[in-house]
């Protein structure tokens, strides 16, 4: 017996249709479900497209670089654009704030220490944008005070700073982001701020520029070396490697520790008494007083009225420099003084600042006050130092040097005689050889001061 069939139901009959209609809504959603959402895919998408189709254009690089010095903090948050894949950086804007006091001032508490500088990195936070945070470096340089203090205290309030970095901010920080910067370090820096302003960086060797910064404990001299140069160093301490606009450099660079002026002006006064000099021939005649420097004092009795004292002065500080400690480990024509070596070579060109431009402004020999460039020779120092050894007491040397503050007087013939010295002697800078007094260099219409954090900041992004 045969089961006779039943037609089709009316709702089977477009059973097979829905089934049609449903694969394709099904497959919709399931792609959609797994899809980035709009936002999302447009930024991904967006930058693949600029950074394929617009490689020209301008690629925003931040870094910053905290310089914790013995009388306050101060943070440079600094941008800079990239004109295409390996062009060089250019400066967009370098944006400061600073607090005060120093780290060292709160040496009994690192916790308190390291929240000093929440303020400047706060306003970091805010001035890099949240999405570079993490591909932007950080460097918080220690210079002269926290190295004064005593045992572990330093180290302690470097550690607190490593923590707050790590807990609380998102910036690219390393093993030696938080430090003590060395003079050496801050030497190379400052070259490296220099040669950048100046428009040198990623050039070859032999067309950048010395820099010799005499400040007041220590003075630096930087330059940079051929690769044949560099290996022949005596040690390798002399030599620190640095990144510039897609170039390395191997630079000399060594910082003099008691050779800074307020420094060799003690070390001058030691000379004196050592040799028993009962009147000081450095000494504005008539002077009688002490000097204080580093929890010392030193007696300070100038020579006779009507005494030029330049040939003795001279004599006194070429002996403080310490020139007969030649043994440098090189041949003696490649040592400085104090037993350094000096590079293999002299170099063709130098910018000397600090203590260099403000004796110099003293003396009378800068253009005018807006004066932030000036070109002289060694031998001008000279000229003006046997001028002020040869004054016949403080009103005669005010008549001679007016712009010299009263204070400043019984010390001009000895920080003349130094500064002089300490280029042609200690350097070997010629006498007739053209050197630039620097305290900003023009860059981009701005006055900028070559100081090391912009240095530092470059050698970071390269």
């Amino acid at each position: 017996m045969t089961q006779a069939r039943r037609p089709p139901s009316r709702h089977s009959k477009y059973k097979g249709v829905a089934y049609i209609a449903a694969v394709p809504l099904l497959v919709f959603l399931m792609v959609w479900a797994v899809m980035p959402r709009h936002g999302q895919y447009d930024a991904v998408r967006n930058s693949s497209f600029s950074r394929s189709r617009l490689s020209n254009e301008p690629e925003s690089s931040f870094a910053v670089v905290i310089d914790a010095g013995s009388t306050g903090s101060r943070v440079h948050i600094f941008k800079f654009v990239r004109r295409g894949s390996g062009g060089p950086l250019e400066l967009e804007f370098d944006k400061f704030e600073q607090r005060k006091p120093g780290l060292s001032a709160h040496s009994d508490s690192p916790t308190e220490a390291a929240d000093s500088l929440r303020p400047l990195l706060d306003l970091a936070a805010e001035t890099v944008p949240p999405e570079l945070h993490r591909d932007t470096p950080i460097v918080v340089g220690a210079t002269a005070g926290l190295r004064l203090l005593p045992g572990s205290k330093a180290e302690d309030i470097l550690q607190a700073i490593r923590v707050l970095l790590k807990e609380e901010y998102r910036f690219a920080a390393g093993a030696d982001s938080v430090s003590i910067l060395s003079g050496a370090n801050e030497g190379a820096f400052a070259w490296l701020t220099l040669n950048y302003l100046l428009g040198h960086l990623g050039s070859p060797e032999a067309d950048t520029v010395a820099a010799i910064d005499l400040g007041g404990g220590s003075v630096q001299e930087a330059f940079a070396l051929t690769p044949l140069e560099a290996l022949a160093a005596p040690d390798p301490s002399y030599v620190t490697a640095l990144q510039g606009n897609g170039r390395a450099y191997k630079v000399y660079v060594h910082s003099y520790l008691g050779y800074g002026l307020m420094a060799a002006r003690a070390g001058i006064l030691k000379e004196g008494a050592r040799e028993g000099l009962e009147a000081h021939p450095c000494v504005l005649a008539g002077h009688s007083g002490t000097y204080d420097y580093a929890g010392e004092s030193h007696a300070m009795r100038g020579r006779p009225e009507g005494v030029d004292g330049f040939a003795a002065c001279e004599a006194v500080v070429v002996r403080a420099l310490r020139q007969e400690k030649q043994d440098c480990k090189a041949p003696a024509l490649q040592c400085t003084f104090d037993g350094v070596w000096g590079g293999a070579r002299t170099p063709q060109a130098f910018y000397i600042s600090s203590y260099f431009w403000d004796r110099a402004a003293d003396a009378g020999l800068l253009p005018s006050e807006d004066a932030i460039q000036h070109l002289l020779k060694p031998s001008r120092f000279g000229e003006l130092a046997q001028r002020a050894c040869a004054a016949g007491g403080e009103a005669d040397l005010g008549r001679e040097f007016p712009r010299v503050q009263e204070a400043l007087r019984p010390f001009l013939c000895l920080d003349l005689v130094y500064v002089h010295a300490l280029l042609t002697r200690g350097f070997k800078v010629p006498e007739e050889a053209s050197v630039t007094l620097v305290k900003k260099v023009e860059y981009k219409r701005e006055k900028v001061e070559a100081a090391w954090p912009l240095g530092a900041a470059i050698n970071l992004l390269g």
